[in-house]
């Protein structure tokens, strides 16, 4: 390790700060660097490296689309900061790279970095096309990098000469983040649209403007920081969500299964799509069948009730009286018929290039 690097390690050690850190695919230089130098243990509260499929899989709670990208990087760091969190630390710290190796590679050689504490989201891109040396003088440069990034972000160092992102929260959202609240948005509605809105698209909006006439009264839309199937959202991705509503149509909420968005919401009716029903009803998210029912009978209890419009699954068109559902959910849903209402749109599918 050059005199600079050492310096820099060692005044890291000195900052009033700790985190956990997860590397994939390279990056586990940097572990070795700061371990290296003597006061690791004010920095490093934990370290990781889910190499493998699975073990990415395990540590994010959901497989990511793709193992080296800046989302994944990113779902990495706020998966480490929500884990120092418990270890009494403020930040998380990940790598996620795509170095040279003995198997073929689909796309570039690169690096993306991602830095999470309470109140901001950074990341970083190293690109290692036209790069010499091989995996080793990549690991060297990811190092450098990495070292530098986290320097930065605690403010004791210069930036890396890297492309940056920097997305800001606030103390309402960390506190949201962490669990400590349970919503944010002043408005209250009788009906919410639950969605992750990665992006909203006009069967949203004609959804809602729906259930709005059929119900009458108005509907929010509700996105959570957390969902059952994805990683926790972070603040670069949350804000740009955000962006999408006018002021004062949507609530957000830590609320990833719907139990927990009734606990919040309290006696709200649902307006969702059919497969989101179905997944309502599955036992895996509960733990088993009988805190299924358990949490169907307090939801019945805190007054919720479902609207189901039908939608398109795997080629087939699902309405409501399609779905096996608990005799007591079925007792609290109404369903849209497919001749009063269909839009095929989705998110999904607008994502797709």
């Amino acid at each position: 390790m050059n005199q600079a690097l050492d310096a820099l390690v060692t005044a890291i050690h000195r900052a009033p700060r700790s985190g956990v850190f997860t590397v994939t695919g390279g990056g586990s230089g940097l572990l070795s660097t700061l371990l290296g130098v003597g006061g690791a243990s004010a920095t490093v509260l934990e370290a990781n490296i889910p190499y493998a499929p699975r073990s990415l899989h395990d540590w994010l709670g959901a497989q990511p689309a793709q193992a080296c990208s800046d989302e994944t990087a990113r779902s990495m760091a706020v998966r480490a900061f929500m884990r120092a969190a418990e270890l009494g630390g403020d930040f998380g710290f990940a790598v996620t790279a795509s170095l040279a190796t003995t198997r073929p590679k689909r796309g570039a050689l690169r690096a993306h970095l991602a830095f999470q504490d309470a109140l901001s989201t950074r990341t970083w891109h190293v690109a290692f096309e036209g790069s010499t040396g091989g995996r080793r003088a990549q690991e060297r440069t990811l190092t450098t990098v990495a070292v530098e990034a986290l320097g930065h972000a605690l403010d004791v160092g210069t930036a890396p000469s890297v492309p940056e992102t920097h997305a800001q929260g606030d103390e309402a959202l960390a506190e949201l983040m962490l669990g400590r609240r349970r919503r944010i948005g002043d408005v209250v509605f009788d009906a919410v649209l639950p969605g992750a809105f990665n992006p909203i698209h006009d069967g949203h909006r004609q959804m809602r403007a729906d259930a709005e006439r059929r119900l009458g009264r108005r509907v929010g839309y509700e996105l959570s920081i957390a969902n059952v199937d994805k990683p926790l959202l972070d603040y670069r991705e949350l804000n740009a969500r955000l962006e999408q509503f006018d002021a004062g149509e949507v609530v957000l909420t830590h609320a990833p299964t719907f139990i927990d968005k009734a606990r919040v919401l309290e006696g709200v009716v649902f307006v969702v799509g059919a497969d989101t029903m179905q997944r309502v009803a599955e036992s895996r998210y509960y733990g088993g069948a009988e805190q299924r029912d358990a949490a169907i009978e307090e939801l019945a209890a805190l007054g919720c009730q479902f609207l189901v419009y039908g939608r398109l699954d795997t080629g087939a068109f699902k309405t409501l009286s399609d779905l096996t559902l608990p005799p007591a959910l079925a007792a609290m849903s109404s369903g849209v018929p497919q001749s009063e209402f269909r839009n095929d749109l989705s998110s999904t599918a607008l994502r797709s290039p």
